[in-house]
């Protein structure tokens, strides 16, 4: 989701930037971010410049993918996040998709 106008303002690279102000390299290399939809290429590589060393997620891209309408200007990329990740040194450890209630509903009415 892009916040406040900003089209790098997407959930994880917002919260990336608060873990990399409050946290030091060691801490991020031990934390786990989690979020709720497969994190885009751009919050990828965030994540992976932050140091963050693990990220575990609900929804994969093929099913935001399935809720964004086709020509909607929130366009999606079906490269999946293992794949950005494990081009990394060190590659950034994925934990998808988990079963977590409600997930898909969060996005009703966004993408419309």
């Amino acid at each position: 989701m892009v916040t406040e106008r900003e089209a790098t303002g997407h959930a994880e690279t917002n919260l990336v930037r608060y873990a990399a102000a409050a946290l030091t390299g060691p801490e991020l290399a031990v934390s786990t971010l989690y979020t709720n939809t497969e994190p885009c290429t751009m919050s990828c590589g965030a994540i992976y410049w932050a140091g963050i060393g693990r990220v575990v997620y609900a929804l994969p891209e093929q099913a935001l993918i399935a809720m964004v309408p086709i020509g909607s200007a929130a366009s999606t990329r079906a490269v999946p996040c293992p794949n950005v990740f494990g081009r990394g040194a060190p590659p950034t450890r994925v934990t998808c998709p988990i079963d977590v209630p409600g997930a898909v509903a969060v996005h009703d009415g966004f993408w419309v």
